[in-house]
This record gives structure tokens, C-alpha cells and sequence, in this order.
């Protein structure tokens, strides 16, 4: 050791034997640190709090589903009565949600065992409740709700009794055979909506839906035939 070190030792030895300044150093050390931390990555950070997550649900009663009279757009005359589904957009935590919209992105026709993919159906954007004109973006603040359109069953002859027309951003030409893309027909099925938005935590979910043809006038009864099961989430 060279004489400089002996000569500047009583600037250190004081700092590494006394717990009050050692501790204050570490301190120090530390609040810098997190300076550092916080300047590298306070987009970021800023983008954790600004970030909205929502949740979807489909609760069969009213006021999300019940029963709707159509009416003729142009003369108001009564059509029929029809059971309109819809969905539920929870606000769960962050701020409010920007621009949200929901894709009906995939749907399955389940029969026995097996599970094939409708080729007919094409993924659309989903049209927000309430809202004139429509509407298939939307703002959701914080710790409020919205209603989505799902779709609605309605009686449609007697040949093919219950349909259920899907609630899509538009109404699609027919496809090769005649079929309409938004028109399902009785039975047992898989379908899949996925959520997003500007400042949204994307979410996928998927049902189960099973309805008969039998179409009944009585709101509760007609709600109780019909079946939706939510399964797997992709959060």
C-alpha cells in the first residue's frame, strides 16, 4: 500500500464502521437506482396504468336478454316478437377503455363427438346496444358496463321454425348456396368473440349454444330453451 491510501483512509474508514452511514449510503444507492429504473421504463409504466381490462358475460334474463317486438322500419306494423341476446362489457380495473370493439371471429357447428369449423360463417365486428346510429366501436369508463349485440332468435316459418340472427356490423350477401353468413340454424354449436381496443387488454372467450326450433311467445320459457355455456377464456 502506498502512503496516499494511509493518508485518505479516514474518509472511508468512518463510512464502513458507522451503521448510521452505511446505511444512508445504501439508501442513496438504492434511490438511484430506481431513478434509473423509472426513467428507462416509464412508458411502459405509464402504459401498465393506462391499460383498461374488461370482462364479457352472457346472462340469460333480463334486462341483458328478454324479449323485443320487430316492427316494419318503414310503417311500424308488429312483424313478430323475438329474444334479443347480449352481451355484458364489465370494466375491471385501469382506466376507461378507448375505441372498444368485439369480433365474432369464429364459429363451430358441434355434432355428436365432432366439432367442424362453418364455412359460411364470416367473422364480422359486433354492433354496440343503444347506440343510433350503430355503432361497433365504444368507449367503456371506469367501473361502468355496456351492452353488446349478440343477435336475436326469432320465429321464422314454419318449415325451419327458431332461427337466430347474429347482430353483425353489416348484413352479408348470400354465400355460394343461397346461405346467409349471420343466419344460424337449430342445433348445437361453438363460437368464439374476441375483445380489444386502443388502451385494452385483448380478451378471447368462447360459448357453447344450443337451441331448438320450437319457438315459444312466453319470454321466461323461450329463455329457458335456450342454452349458452361459456368455456374456455384467453385472457
Amino acid at each position: 500500500m502506498n502512503d496516499q491510501f494511509f493518508i485518505e483512509a479516514p474518509k472511508y474508514i468512518p463510512v464502513l464502521t458507522d451503521d448510521r452511514g452505511f446505511w444512508i449510503s445504501v439508501t442513496l444507492a438504492a434511490i438511484t437506482f430506481l431513478a434509473v429504473l423509472v426513467a428507462l421504463f416509464q412508458e411502459k409504466i405509464k402504459d401498465h396504468f393506462r391499460t383498461a381490462k374488461l370482462d364479457m358475460k352472457i346472462n340469460l334474463s333480463p334486462p341483458d336478454c328478454h324479449q323485443i317486438a320487430l316492427t316494419n322500419s318503414q310503417n311500424g306494423s308488429f312483424i313478430s316478437n323475438s329474444i334479443y341476446i347480449r352481451l355484458k362489457v364489465e370494466h375491471i380495473e385501469g382506466d376507461t377503455a378507448e375505441n372498444v370493439e368485439i369480433m365474432l371471429s369464429n364459429f363451430w357447428k358441434i355434432v355428436g363427438d365432432n366439432k367442424h369449423i362453418i364455412k359460411e360463417f364470416l367473422p364480422m365486428n359486433l354492433v354496440w346496444s343503444h347506440f343510433q346510429p350503430r355503432r361497433t366501436e365504444i368507449r367503456v369508463p371506469r367501473k361502468l358496463f355496456r351492452h353488446c349485440d349478440f343477435g336475436y332468435f326469432v320465429p321464422f316459418n314454419d318449415d325451419q321454425g327458431t332461427i337466430l340472427k347474429l347482430d353483425t356490423m353489416v348484413q352479408p350477401n348470400p354465400v355460394a348456396g343461397g346461405g346467409l353468413p349471420n343466419i344460424i340454424q337449430p342445433g348445437k354449436y361453438e363460437f368464439e368473440l374476441m375483445l380489444s381496443g386502443d388502451n385494452v387488454k385483448p380478451l378471447t372467450k368462447r360459448w357453447q349454444l344450443e337451441f331448438g326450433r320450437n319457438w315459444i311467445e312466453d319470454e321466461s320459457k323461450m329463455l329457458e330453451s335456450i342454452k349458452i355455456i361459456e368455456g374456455s377464456v384467453n385472457k
